[in-house]
């Protein structure tokens, strides 16, 4: 069956790709995509998009299969033509959880998952915050589409592109180019946790172990 790539337009397309997207992130389980889902699939899919529209470096792309029309899987690129650490940013919070254990432990991942940036990506270069394929439709060249959809924008501008990878997804990575250049280690305290803070963060799997992984731009050949 035909795949087909496209590239977000509009938020009622994104709301397709929202809902495979948490399909996807549940199976497996995903700890830091439990953080990052909120409370609802409207309030993520609008917080998402929210974050898209705001961000002139995002782009998100979806592939459908053509015989039946449906979303099977998404990406968001990055695409970053200038430095985008050469003013301090500010540290995301987990700030769509109200006050509690989820917003505690989300805060702290969140810290942990961006904190190696600044070292490793201050200068041009691209990156994939997202990559997913629906669980009934992996092994069907979804993710090679969307992988090289940027990863051809890398070579032709001459970046680098980044992607922090679990170890799920490490090998799909390693296939398309990337290395391990660190590990990526996540993980919540605090100095008197309560019984809930140490059942949620056992829940999520804390602590949560992935990959920063980079790929060097190819030099085109004429």
């Amino acid at each position: 069956m035909t795949l087909k790539l496209h590239e977000l337009t509009n938020e009622d397309e994104f709301k397709l790709v929202v809902d495979i997207e948490h399909e996807a992130y549940s199976n497996p389980f995903n700890g830091v995509w439990e953080i990052t889902k909120g409370s609802s699939t409207e309030e993520c899919c609008a917080r998402q998009f929210s974050w898209h529209r705001n961000d002139s470096s995002s782009h998100w792309i979806y592939v459908t299969d053509e015989a039946s029309g449906d979303v099977i899987g998404g990406t968001q690129w990055h695409i970053h033509e200038t430095n985008p650490y050469a003013v301090e940013q500010p540290m995301r919070t987990a700030y769509w959880w109200p006050e509690g254990p989820m917003k505690q432990i989300g805060d702290q991942l969140i810290r942990d998952l961006r904190m190696h940036r600044p070292g490793h990506m201050s200068k041009p270069h691209l990156l994939i915050s997202y990559c997913f394929v629906g669980s009934m439709h992996r092994n069907r060249g979804a993710a090679s589409l969307m992988l090289k959809w940027g990863l051809e924008k890398a070579d032709d501008l001459g970046l680098d592109t980044f992607v922090e990878s679990t170890e799920v997804a490490r090998r799909t990575y390693e296939k398309h180019g990337f290395n391990v250049i660190g590990d990526l280690d996540m993980d919540a305290h605090l100095e008197n946790p309560s019984e809930d803070f140490n059942a949620l963060r056992e829940r999520l799997g804390c602590p949560i172990h992935g990959w920063i992984m980079k790929r060097e731009a190819q030099k085109k050949h004429n």
